[in-house]
């Protein structure tokens, strides 16, 4: 009986994803390029991303050289008693997203720009109209839009 090896290959799961993302975001914290974690773990840095978009499936010892690398517990990574690594479907976690927010540059140039805002009078406009442009883009419940 043969078997083909792409039978025996797993499929990334959400889990695998958050675990990349989780990496990526420690790896940015310490200002760490990819090429610098590739180094420190052996692989290369395509390697590095494809363990940080989930598309391959960080393996137990790999996971464990990583979190050496990242100056981090390797619970950090894969303990799902922290309660986000999620199974699709399951509760909302404001966990999460500040992680995938500061995962980006994008994210973490945004964050760095409200902490440089001294006014508290003016952060809380901003709030306020942060608020205002999601309420355009999602109406409340039981009312038409544009009421």
């Amino acid at each position: 009986m043969s078997t083909d090896s792409s039978d025996n290959k797993k499929t990334p799961t959400e889990i695998d994803r958050e675990i990349g993302r989780r990496i990526k975001t420690r790896r940015n914290q310490l200002g760490m390029n990819q090429q610098m974690l590739a180094e420190r773990i052996g692989v290369s840095y395509q390697q590095v991303q494809k363990y940080e978009n989930g598309t391959d499936r960080v393996g137990a010892s790999r996971l464990y050289m990583i979190a050496k690398a990242l100056n981090s517990d390797i619970s950090e990574f894969y303990d799902s008693d922290s309660g986000h690594l999620r199974e699709p479907g399951a509760a909302y976690d404001a966990g999460i997203d500040a992680q995938r927010i500061m995962a980006t540059e994008e994210g973490r140039a945004l964050v760095r720009a409200f902490l440089s805002i001294e006014d508290q009078a003016v952060r809380q406009k901003l709030m306020e109209l942060a608020d205002a442009l999601v309420a355009v883009r999602r109406p409340r419940r039981g009312r038409p839009p544009n009421s």
